[in-house]
């Protein structure tokens, strides 16, 4: 999990890392999803790689401890600050590896849009990927006729045994139960395409509705992203008939 942060000409990282080893190199990439793209920002400088020069970054100062990196570095270049603050979708961290020099560990930049956090504690969001998972869907009157698929509710588990659902089926609001009783729920921001086959990413706003303490009781913003499946069934259906879609994807818990 990576966060970076824009202010001036500093862009500051916080990045933690597990089931690889200890990174040689961390950059940003600019490019389209699914391509490669050239280095824009070098944090090499941040763990203990000779100094480099990248568009303008300079060796900037961080600490590194066991699998978290922190620190920033200074970027010159007035037009890629920009384009970091105003399109991060267009940019990619890769962070490599002795063992996988070409990239062990690749991710595409999100804005956050609410939530408002100390960056020094970056690292105490958290991300929860699905385990196991099913968009559900019901037939429904379709728009000019027929009948169609619509969202009727979805039932996943995610790590941490957190528990994914509607409110209430056929509400449109999602929530988020945590074992320890802390809870939200969502309201949509913003949408984002990821393929015909995947269900769209998500940033969402959540609203607390459980306790006031607990895993998820400073949760501000909420990120689906990497999405695979999901997507309703196509074509005409029988009134009522009801289907669960097998889907994947992480959800990033932001706090406030």
């Amino acid at each position: 999990m990576q966060f970076v942060k824009v202010k001036g000409d500093k862009v500051s990282v916080a990045v933690a890392w597990r089931g690889t080893g200890k990174p040689t190199a961390l950059h940003i990439h600019q490019g389209a999803k699914g391509t490669n793209g050239g280095i824009k920002v070098d944090f090499a400088g941040l763990i203990g790689k000779e100094k480099g020069k990248v568009n303008g970054t300079s060796r900037g100062n961080g600490t590194s401890k066991g699998r978290s990196l922190t620190g920033t570095v200074t970027v010159k270049d007035r037009a890629l600050l920009n384009a970091l603050k105003t399109d991060p979708s267009s940019f990619y961290a890769n962070l490599h590896t002795a063992e996988f020099p070409g990239g062990a560990v690749r991710g595409r930049l999100h804005k956050i849009t609410v939530a408002e956090f100390d960056f020094r504690d970056a690292l105490g969001n958290f991300q929860a990927s699905v385990i196991k998972g099913k968009q559900i869907y019901e037939c429904k009157p379709a728009e000019g006729g027929g009948y169609a698929f619509a969202q009727r509710d979805v039932s996943a588990v995610l790590g941490g045994r957190i528990a994914h659902s509607f409110v209430a089926p056929n509400s449109g609001t999602p929530q988020w139960i945590a074992r320890d009783g802390s809870a939200v729920t969502g309201a949509v921001i913003s949408k984002t395409p990821n393929g015909e086959r995947n269900i769209p990413e998500l940033d969402l706003k959540a609203t607390q509705s459980g306790k006031h303490r607990g895993l998820l009781a400073d949760t501000a913003e909420i990120l689906r992203l990497n999405t695979v499946g999901g997507v309703a069934p196509a074509g005409s259906c029988t009134a009522g008939a009801i289907v669960g879609v097998p889907y994947q994807a992480d959800y990033v818990f932001i706090n406030g």
